[in-house]
């Protein structure tokens, strides 16, 4: 529950059904999962974006087999945190 808080943003995935339930992704991020869960008999699971020393890194649920999460690994783009105080850069 914890990582569904401090994630940037959520994605749930449920076969066919992907919805964003917290946050936006990007456009291409969510082709690429539609394409991968096709490709991989509909997996189920949740995509979480945590914010690590500036950037999004992603994380999986247990549910999301591993070689379906280094495929959404290598086509995630990492995004720059956008920081809250306008002056400051990580």
């Amino acid at each position: 529950m914890l990582k569904a808080i401090t994630a940037h943003f959520v994605v749930s995935v449920d076969g066919e059904t992907i919805s964003c339930t917290k946050g936006s992704v990007p456009n291409y991020f969510v082709e690429e999962i539609k394409a991968v869960s096709r490709a991989t008999r509909a997996f189920k699971g949740k995509i979480y974006g945590m914010p690590r020393k500036g950037y999004i890194q992603l994380e999986f649920s247990s549910s999301v087999p591993e070689t379906t999460q280094q495929r959404l690994r290598n086509v995630w783009r990492h995004q720059p945190v956008k920081s809250s105080k306008p002056g400051l850069r990580k």
